[in-house]
């Protein structure tokens, strides 16, 4: 045993300092037993400012996140950051059996090194998320919950991956993620000068500082952001092009076409046909170099425990 290994204090009174981040909070954690259950509800490729755990346990299916393709296999696990588009398709079956922790993080800065790096779910990383399922389904356990996540956090950050993504991005700017968040939570802000009044900003400035910390400009990143939930629309919906031209904020069918096209190297209605078969990241996207839950049912977290081959 390791206790065996443990040396005498050279002096009992100074010990370790643990360097704590924040810990999570506003913890959910749920399930999808169904494949039809995780692009749900069906608004486009989901953006939101939470941070997204995925332990797929009873069967693979694809992530899509921002213009990567990942593939999750049964027994793998992937950390979505928060403001990355991402949905899911091709399950290997329907019964897929995939568990869900969302949370928010204030201090992200540890986790950064799981930006679009499936990992193994390794026995203990499987034995801690059964530790916090037993508290999350317990009443006044808030505490606990908090620290068997940020208990399991670390060890998926100790968990080996499962294949590595060559062409990781750096991780978005302060800036972008307050844009992200305000074009996500207030629908009816669309415009640099709406964005800049919500920031309590100058337009010019909000240009200024943003290019120079993104590096983009705003309008290539709000025309990214209108492309991005286009193109989930286009897949996941049955509105047409041109409900889906109007809802994403362009000013008329003709424009979204062609900024689709620009982007995609497809019109929408091909995209629509072959979108699945287009990996975002081989469209001609302009901005790649720079740049709903349902009722929880129960889960026995005995079949979690012990079991890291994929089998449930």
């Amino acid at each position: 045993m390791a206790v065996r290994l443990l040396p005498s204090p050279l002096c009992p009174l100074l010990g370790r300092c643990a360097v704590m981040p924040l810990r999570p909070d506003n913890i959910i954690c749920f399930r999808r037993e169904f494949a039809a259950g995780l692009n749900n509800p069906r608004e486009g490729r989901a953006l939101h400012h939470r941070y997204v755990l995925i332990l797929a346990l009873g069967a693979g299916a694809t992530v899509y996140v921002d213009d990567r393709t990942i593939r999750l296999e049964a027994g793998e696990g992937l950390l979505i950051f928060p403001f990355q588009f991402h949905d899911y398709s091709h399950p290997a079956r329907e019964n897929i059996n995939w568990l869900f922790f969302t949370f928010d993080l204030i201090d992200a800065g540890s986790q950064q090194l799981l930006r679009y790096r499936p990992f193994r779910a390794t026995d203990s990383v499987r034995r801690l998320a059964a530790e916090l399922i037993e508290a999350y389904l317990q009443p006044a356990e808030e505490d606990l919950t908090s620290l068997l996540l940020a208990l399991l956090l670390a060890r998926v950050r100790q968990a080996p991956a499962t294949h590595l993504s060559s062409n990781a991005a750096p991780s978005p700017p302060g800036l972008m993620m307050q844009v992200n968040h305000l074009v996500q939570r207030r629908n009816e802000i669309r415009t640099v000068h709406a964005i800049a009044q919500s920031l309590g900003i100058s337009e010019s400035h909000l240009r200024a500082r943003f290019r120079a910390s993104c590096g983009v400009s705003v309008c290539q990143h709000l025309r990214r952001l209108r492309l991005e939930r286009a193109s989930g629309l286009l897949r996941l919906t049955t509105n047409s092009v041109t409900e889906i031209s109007d809802r994403c904020g362009f000013s008329s069918i003709y424009s979204f076409s062609r900024s689709f096209h620009d982007a995609f190297g497809v019109s929408p209605r091909s995209y629509r046909t072959l979108g699945f078969q287009i990996p975002m990241h081989t469209a001609r996207d302009p901005f790649r170099r720079r740049s709903g839950l349902g009722a929880v049912k129960p889960f026995h977290v005995s079949r979690l425990a012990g079991n890291s081959n994929g089998k449930v």
